[in-house]
Formats: structure tokens, sequence, C-alpha cells
């Protein structure tokens, strides 16, 4: 399950909070370099996935690969989102090339054999800040800037994630967030990446 928080902020928020070393009792702890990701979201051509609200990306960072599928999303108004997620390393979207498991078969059971066709790629620069609380990794803040595209229409976009980590719980998220909101202006965002860039 993952467990997220997603807000809209602006460029110079977003740089305001990369500089971050404490958050109340929280230690922040930046990676040293930022990621740049490829992504490339997936569906058939009759949107069979979309139709299901499951998400199907496969991401590039450096030589890594990974393919990410993911369920509907319960979303609070907060901007708190909640969905099932399988991740592993691949770059073939095609289900019947992954391992056997239930990723597999739910793909293959949405689908229903039909070929998988790129929708829209977005494109992130994401700084990754580690949250710990006594030494307990609770949470990552990851701070993305980057554009959407789709059929020729590209989109910008700042933003901020709060995903939880195995220590996290649902209060440190809000208490993360309500540090984050003293420091900068967040808006709640109830969509996906893939649910904006579809609408392009």
């Amino acid at each position: 399950m993952e467990i997220e928080a997603k807000y809209v902020v602006s460029s110079a928020d977003l740089e305001t909070l990369a500089s971050l070393k404490q958050l109340g009792p929280y230690v922040v702890t930046p990676e040293p370099v930022p990621e740049m990701q490829e992504n490339v979201y997936y569906d058939t051509a009759d949107g069979r996935l979309a139709a299901a609200r499951h998400g199907l990306r496969v991401r590039r960072t450096g030589e890594r690969s990974l393919i990410t599928l993911k369920g509907p999303a319960d979303v609070s108004d907060d901007g708190v989102h909640r969905r099932a997620e399988f991740e592993f390393p691949g770059a073939n979207p095609d289900p019947e090339t992954w391992p056997p498991g239930v990723a597999r078969d739910l793909a293959l059971a949405l689908t229903a054999g039909a070929p998988l066709l790129p929708r829209v790629a977005i494109r992130t620069e994401r700084r990754v800040l580690h949250i710990t609380r006594e030494g307990a990794p609770v949470a990552e803040l990851c701070l993305d800037r980057g554009v959407m595209r789709a059929n020729a229409r590209e989109r910008p976009f700042t933003e901020v994630e709060i995903e939880l980590c195995e220590a996290g719980t649902t209060a440190d998220l809000s208490a993360l967030a309500g540090e984050l909101a003293a420091l900068v202006a967040l808006t709640p965002e109830p969509r996906s990446k893939l649910e904006r860039a579809l609408t392009l």
C-alpha cells in the first residue's frame, strides 16, 4: 500500500524546501544529487487501464528501469492518496514478460491480452529528502520539477510529495504537512501526475 500526500508549490518554494535540515522533531537528510526520471505510461488503445482506474508506468533513472502498476487511489480532501502499488525491476510494459505474481495476473486480466501503447511521458527532476524521527525512517519528501507531455502538448509542474516509509504513520504525515505549511504555501493535489497528463 502506497500512502502519500501531494501538494502543488511554487518554483521558489521548492527551492526553499530543498535546503531543509529539520522539520520540527524530524531530521531531514537530502540525497546528494537529484534524480532525473523518464516516466512513460502505457495503456491499451481503448484505455482499459484508465477505465479501471489503474496506471502502468516504466520509469528510467540512469541505467535503472522500474515497472510500476498502481491501483485506484482513495484521495482525501487534504491531498492524501492511498492505493495498492506493485513495483519491480524491468523495462518491458507487456505483462506477459513479467515474473509470475499478483501484478502480472492483474495486468493481464485488466488488458485482456490487448497490446499496450505509450500514452503520456513525464520527465521529472526529483530531489529526495529522507525524513527520520528518533533515527527511524518515517517518510521521503520528494521535491519534483518537470514537464508532462502528451499529443505534442506540454505542461510544466512543480510539486511536493510526502510518502510514508514502513516506520511512518498517518500522524507523521499530518505532522510533516503541518510543518511544511508553516514554511511555504501548499495546495493539496487530488490528481495523480498521470491523471493530469491525460487531460492534455
